[in-house]
């Protein structure tokens, strides 16, 4: 049997959904999601496996397909948090020239990922529901500064995020698959920081053990 998801609207293990999104990505973006930092009281901010890119071209039109497969195993009585789609605004190196990453409409983010996630075959988060687990554009207080900058964009910092998310509780004892097919289609002139659209489809596989009590 599995779980039900928290409803989006509580304040599940003492912090809002908001809340554990910037957690995560405060996690993610300040540690490279080190699993072994990513634990917040009983709770598992679930790390994100590396996509291989197996076709497409990044355009809107032919989207890049990302697939990437992930084992974990978890203690007995483990919750987590685990995004489906989220857009986080960057800061870039003095020198660049660069300005912040304009801001996201939460209307175009929201139209614009198209989640599938389920748990054991059984749906979970789709186009139906996602809104009502959809976190609105919010700033990091303070800014979470990378490690290092990026060698490719030289962002350095994020500055907001945004997406959908869940919390779920603890699994059952055993193996579970949790899958997620999410197209992210930004057509162009959606959004003033692609103004050429940009398309990709992640299609992700999460083999998740837990331990016996």
């Amino acid at each position: 049997t599995v779980a039900r998801v928290c409803p989006p609207n509580s304040k599940a293990y003492g912090k809002t959904l908001t809340e554990w999104m910037g957690i995560y990505w405060q996690w993610y973006y300040g540690t490279g999601g080190d699993m072994t930092q990513g634990k917040v009281g009983p709770v598992q901010l679930m790390p994100l496996p590396n996509g291989t890119q197996t076709g497409g071209s990044w355009a809107w039109d032919d989207p890049a397909v990302l697939v990437g497969q992930l084992e974990i195993t978890l203690p007995p009585g483990t919750p987590f948090v685990l995004p489906q789609y989220s857009w986080v605004r960057e800061r870039y190196e003095p020198g660049t020239g660069k300005p912040d990453d304009p801001p996201l409409s939460d209307e175009v983010a929201l139209a614009s990922g198209h989640p599938t996630l389920t748990i054991d075959g059984r749906p979970i988060i789709t186009d139906a529901n996602k809104a009502a687990f959809y976190v609105p554009a919010t700033d990091f207080d303070p800014n979470v500064v990378y490690p290092a900058p990026n060698p490719d964009s030289h962002a350095m910092a994020a500055i907001s995020y945004q997406g959908v998310a869940f919390l779920s509780p603890p699994l059952t004892p055993g193996i579970h698959v949790i899958h997620l097919y999410e197209p992210l289609i930004f057509e162009p002139g959606a959004y003033d920081g692609l103004p050429d659209g940009l398309g990709l489809i992640y299609d992700t596989t999460w083999i998740v053990t837990v331990k016996p009590k």
